[in-house]
């Protein structure tokens, strides 16, 4: 049965796509990691997460748009897959084409783009336009070993998520017990302890980090949640005091501004950013999303 539950390890990255899928879900979206096979994994999780018919968590792997999804022939979902064969412009006048037409079983057509990284400059960049301004039911999914190569322009028009290959993972416990002090601070609107809790971070390796920032946005979607007066039970439970005096200091929509920028950081460490610029971003430009 295809479900988040099947996949192994990313706690953080799961609960951060079933949060979104029972939300409002990005239209473009990039997963990267260094496994292929992971990666395909999880995009036709994400994929059938889109699709799936429940009300309740998705994907439910049990209706009927789950099951086509799970034997690849739902009319509504795309695969591109072509290893590590050149992908060429006219693969995205064609998905541009099919795009135009509406979805045949549901109310969502989903486009899966494999190894999206082996799009030329020419594709990539045919596929502005449908990245930024898609059709109210059309979903992209790429995935990516090797992201950074991709134009900044692509990256940018998706929200991205990363895996972190399970090893090299930060337990929930373990990030919790990182963040905690980074929360209380901002809490506070206290830059000088905001700093000192980001440069404990930079001890963390970078694949990790990345699953740390995943945890961090987990908590912010608790105190927007919070901010907001919706009853939602906490995605991080060891984070549920800091969340609320976070909620309590800082506006819904501010931190809704702070959740976004997260996702452009997660951007930078998976590019290999200098742990002193991350530093510098969970401080200066976290307290002024906050309260400048």
């Amino acid at each position: 049965m295809i479900s988040f539950d099947a996949l192994p390890g990313n706690a953080a990255l799961k609960r951060a796509l079933q949060n979104a899928l029972a939300d409002r879900f990005p239209q473009a979206v990039l997963l990267s990691g260094d496994d292929s096979a992971a990666l395909a994994a999880w995009s036709d999780t994400l994929a059938a997460g889109i699709l799936c018919e429940s009300a309740g968590s998705r994907p439910c792997g049990t209706c009927l748009s789950c099951r086509k999804v799970s034997e690849g022939v739902h009319p509504d979902l795309t695969l591109i897959d072509e290893g590590e064969n050149e992908l060429k412009v006219d693969l995205a006048r064609r998905l541009k084409a099919e795009n135009a037409i509406i979805p045949n079983d549901g109310e969502r057509r989903v486009t899966i783009i494999r190894h999206a990284q082996n799009l030329n400059p020419m594709a990539q960049n045919a596929l502005l336009k449908e990245l930024e301004e898609p059709p109210s039911y059309a979903f992209f999914v790429l995935t990516a070993e090797q992201p950074d190569t991709l134009l900044q322009t692509v990256r940018s028009r998706c929200t991205k998520f990363a895996l972190v290959p399970q090893e090299e993972a930060a337990g929930d416990g373990e990030a919790a017990a990182l963040l905690a002090p980074y929360l209380e601070a901002i809490a506070q609107r206290r830059e000088d302890r905001m700093m000192l809790a980001a440069l404990a971070l930079e001890k963390t390796p970078r694949r990790a980090l990345l699953g740390v920032i995943g945890v961090l946005q987990s908590a912010l979607r608790d105190a927007i949640f919070a901010a907001k007066g919706l009853p939602q039970p906490p995605v991080v439970a060891a984070l549920r005091g800091q969340t609320q005096a976070l909620a309590g200091a800082v506006s819904a929509a501010r931190l809704l501004e702070l959740y976004d920028f997260l996702s452009v950081l997660t951007d930078r460490v998976s590019r290999n950013a200098a742990a002193a610029a991350v530093t510098c971003a969970l401080t200066s430009d976290a307290y002024r999303i906050c309260f400048l």
